[in-house]
């Protein structure tokens, strides 16, 4: 028996830097951004310009347009997939074709659950590719089908801006609580609920993402920037990093450092 047939899997990688594509493509599409600015566009219509975790959805039938900023290291993953499994994805909801970026607030479980889908797929473990395609599709509609924590988005929304933006901080997050008119057990479920993470958990992701991109725009020492993005005990900065990336911050600068 062959389980979920009905989907091939023709192209997916990794785009480090600089990047161009307009064209309509031959196949739905998954394309991720989780470091670098990046500008987008469909049918020409509104240009969208983002930073931070996002993803949009391209797909047969549409003009679009895509650029990666040079210069900048990006973490951009696509990931394409057809065949008649897509129509019924498309009928039930699982699928829906926005023409604009979608914020991905759960980044660390949709890059690791994406990685995987590449890895799977170079090994041709066809039915464990789809089963993580369609957790993918899954954690990209939840956002606008899940109604969770409705009140406190919009803020919950600039606060993980802000810590993306600042992750070196010491963030005190009982006075963040305070900010929102809740108790800090609330406030860490309805952050668990918006991010898939509590808020040590996104704060440890964040640093660790602005010490990776440090690696490899930069000669610092290692200890320098761990100390730079709020971890100075160079041990658990090395042990977190392992964790989070599967290899050492010095082989992580030894295989992207530009």
């Amino acid at each position: 028996m062959i389980f979920f047939d009905g989907l091939s899997f023709p192209a997916a990688g990794v785009i480090r830097f600089g990047h161009y594509r307009a064209n309509v493509p031959l196949y739905y599409g998954i394309q991720y951004n989780s470091a670098g600015s990046l500008r987008m566009r469909v049918n020409h219509g509104k240009e969208f310009r983002i930073a931070g975790p996002s993803c949009f959805i391209t797909h047969p039938g549409a003009y679009f347009e895509y650029e990666l900023k040079q210069g900048e290291r990006h973490d951009f993953i696509y990931f394409c997939f057809i065949g008649p499994r897509v129509k019924e994805y498309l009928e039930k909801g699982l699928l829906e074709l926005m023409n604009q970026p979608i914020p991905i607030s759960r980044e660390h479980k949709f890059s690791v659950t994406l990685r995987e889908a590449l890895r799977l797929r170079e090994l041709g473990r066809y039915a464990e590719t789809v089963n993580l395609l369609e957790n993918l599709l899954l954690q990209i509609r939840n956002p606008y089908k899940n109604g969770a924590c409705i009140y406190q988005a919009s803020s919950l929304q600039l606060l993980t801006k802000r810590i993306r933006a600042n992750p070196e901080q010491n963030w005190n997050f009982d006075e963040e609580a305070k900010k929102l008119n809740v108790t800090t057990s609330h406030f860490r479920r309805i952050f668990r609920k918006f991010t898939g993470d509590s808020p040590l958990h996104y704060l440890i992701q964040q640093r660790l993402a602005r010490a990776a991109n440090r690696l490899v725009h930069s000669d610092e020492p290692i200890s320098a920037i761990a100390a730079g993005v709020g971890l100075e005990n160079l041990f658990y900065f090395s042990h977190l990093f392992k964790k989070y990336y599967g290899i050492s911050p010095k082989k992580y600068r030894e295989e992207f450092m530009i």
